[in-house]
This record gives structure tokens, C-alpha cells and sequence, in this order.
């Protein structure tokens, strides 16, 4: 072999060598991130300063879980409130519901009317029945909520102390009352409305 091609062997073999060695030595730090990656699992987090005056949600969506971690209670019915799974409170709750909707309806059907009636000619307003249906529709889409925010405002407490028929006469009252101070709040502010405008 001439000795010319020898020595480009030569410098061939001793750049692989170079690089090999870069190489090898690049293995080895990041091996030893890795390492200390793995050995360091906690990480810390520095106190967290919320300032929600600042936020602005245009839309917000989706379910918060307070207090529950992935590795803890992988079926929410396992999730225990004051001792009691949190189905069973669903269950009381929408048995409640049942049983108070039904005498809410029938006063907005038959009561509510009457009272619209009585409070706006008490302040010189003519309604007529598509009128009055109007807000009873109204009425009667708030109903709902309205309903589940007194059971879900009822400690779980009071629920076993007292029975269905005083806690549904309590909730239905309730809502009667709600019922009529938002019929004499409208019928204030059609009053207003029209002695402002007249």
C-alpha cells in the first residue's frame, strides 16, 4: 500500500476516534441529568399569588374537584361529606325536589297569577293574560334553581333531624315568598317605567 493512502487512514481513524469520544462524553452527561432528574422527584413550588381582579373569563366550562387527587377515590360514590357518600345526598336532594316542584307549579299556576294581578292594579296598571303568562313562564324557568339552591343550602344535619313534609312545607313557603317579592319588585318597576315615561 503507498504511504500516502496509509496516512489518510490514519487521519480518518483519529477523526472517528475524536468524535467517538465527544460522543461518548455527551452520553455520559446526559446520564448524569437524567440521574439527577430521577433522584430529584419533588419539586418546589414558591408561594402562588392570585390575583383574580386582574383575570378576565369571557367563558368558563368544566367540572373543579376540590380536594381530590388522582390517587385518592378513583369512583367519586366512594367520596364521603359529613360521613355520608355524596349519592345519597343526590338521592334525598332529588326526592326532595320531587315532592316540592309539583306544589311550586301549582302556585304559580293558580296563586301567583291572582297576586300579579291584585299588586298591578294596586299601582294603577293594566296587564292582560298573555301578560301575566309571560312572567309566570318566567317564573316558572327560575323555579328550578331556585329549588336546588334551598336543598342544597339544607345542612346534612337538619335533613336527618326533621322529615320530608316539614323541610318541602319550609322550602315551598320560601319560595312562595321569593315568588311574590319578585312579582312586587316587576310590578314596581313597570310602575316606575311608566309614570317615568308618561
Amino acid at each position: 500500500m503507498h504511504p500516502y493512502y496509509l496516512h489518510q487512514l490514519f487521519n480518518q481513524l483519529s477523526v472517528q476516534s475524536d468524535k467517538l469520544q465527544q460522543l461518548e462524553k455527551m452520553v455520559r452527561e446526559l446520564q448524569s441529568d437524567v440521574d439527577s432528574l430521577k433522584n430529584n422527584k419533588a419539586a418546589t413550588i414558591g408561594p402562588i399569588n392570585y390575583h383574580f381582579e386582574q383575570l378576565k373569563i369571557e367563558k368558563l366550562e368544566g367540572t373543579l374537584n376540590i380536594g381530590i387527587t388522582p390517587s385518592e377515590g378513583n369512583n367519586l360514590e366512594e367520596v364521603m361529606v359529613n360521613g355520608q357518600p355524596i349519592g345519597s345526598q343526590d338521592e334525598d336532594r332529588t326526592a326532595l325536589y320531587e315532592k316540592i316542584r309539583p306544589l311550586v307549579v301549582e302556585y304559580l299556576q293558580k296563586e301567583a297569577p291572582e297576586r300579579l294581578l291584585e299588586m298591578a292594579s294596586g299601582s294603577n296598571l293594566s296587564i292582560n293574560e298573555t301578560y301575566i303568562q309571560m312572567v309566570m313562564q318566567d317564573l316558572q324557568r327560575q323555579m328550578d334553581g331556585r329549588i336546588y339552591d334551598y336543598l342544597g343550602q339544607l345542612p346534612v344535619a337538619q335533613q336527618r333531624r326533621q322529615n320530608d313534609e316539614e323541610i318541602c312545607v319550609t322550602i315551598v313557603e320560601q319560595i312562595k315568598v321569593d315568588i311574590d317579592m319578585t312579582i312586587r319588585r316587576h310590578v314596581d318597576l313597570e310602575y316606575e317605567g311608566k309614570v317615568g315615561s308618561g
